[in-house]
């Protein structure tokens, strides 16, 4: 069983709980709530945020996009180095979003979307001519890298909605970190 693979199915089971219990309970328990990684030191967040997610939506599009891209980039890497570009991805989409929001008591984030943008984006270092088809529509890979970041930065501005754009970002810049020096 490969790494993705181990990780999607915990992502799931944890998720499944976290659904059948009391969701705000498990999320402000394990999710990633920067105020607290400040006043308290809880870094676990950082890792223990990265396997629940809000709804079948949310982990179905972080699932499909992870299986799809990590599965590729397992095989190029191998193990170990595959199991550190996730760990990066972890530390950079926490990191970008301790510094956006530290100083704010109720932020909470939870799912797999900036080691999922870690991924993607060391895939499209990797294979910036390679066609990804984004809702139908193709389009080059670094066109795609290019235009998610912006969209990323634009929204995470705007702060508006339930998205962790600043996790996205982190996760995407260290996976561009990442396979750049690996590549």
């Amino acid at each position: 069983m490969s790494w993705t693979e181990i990780i999607l199915i915990a992502c799931g089971i944890l998720s499944v709980l976290a659904w059948a219990g009391t969701t705000q309970v498990v999320w402000w328990e394990w999710g990633l709530a920067p105020y607290r990684i400040k006043k308290y030191g809880e870094w676990y967040r950082l890792f223990t945020s990265i396997f629940f997610h809000a709804d079948l939506f949310h982990i179905l599009i972080n699932g499909f996009v992870f299986y799809s891209f990590g599965s590729k980039m397992e095989l190029l890497y191998g193990g170990r180095s595959y199991l550190l570009l996730l760990l990066i991805g972890v530390i950079g989409s926490g990191l970008a979003t301790y510094w956006r929001y530290q100083d704010r008591t109720n932020h909470l984030s939870i799912g797999l979307s900036g080691v999922v943008n870690a991924v993607l984006f060391a895939f499209v270092l990797h294979y910036p001519k390679a066609t990804l088809l984004v809702w139908f529509i193709p389009m080059p890979a670094w066109l795609f890298a290019g235009l998610y970041l912006l969209y990323s930065f634009y929204e995470g501005q705007r702060e508006n909605g339930f998205i962790n754009h600043w996790a996205h970002i982190g996760g995407a810049l260290a996976g561009m970190g990442f396979a750049y020096f690996i590549k």
